[in-house]
């Protein structure tokens, strides 16, 4: 399942964050073909070190995510472009 396909990612993520070793698996899995495409760019084949590595920064950055700061926010308009700092 691709996490596109989930309505409500909040939940998973609230339960990752309590520890529950099944929902980060399922957020893993939901996310693992992002992965995959980041891993393999510019390359033709799947990077598994830097896989990993995009795995292991992933859960962190789940551990961290501020959920309630999110949900606060006002929702933004589907065709406006996010920007990096």
């Amino acid at each position: 399942m691709h996490y596109t396909e989930i309505d409500n990612l909040v939940a998973v993520i609230l339960a990752a964050q309590d520890g529950d070793d099944e929902a980060m698996s399922k957020l893993l899995d939901m996310f693992s073909q992002d992965f995959d495409r980041e891993a393999a760019f510019g390359r033709s084949y799947v990077d598994p070190d830097l896989r990993q590595e995009l795995q292991i920064k992933f859960v962190f950055s789940v551990q961290r995510f501020n959920v309630a700061e999110h949900l606060s926010r006002p929702s933004t308009q589907s065709g406006s472009q996010l920007t990096r700092t």
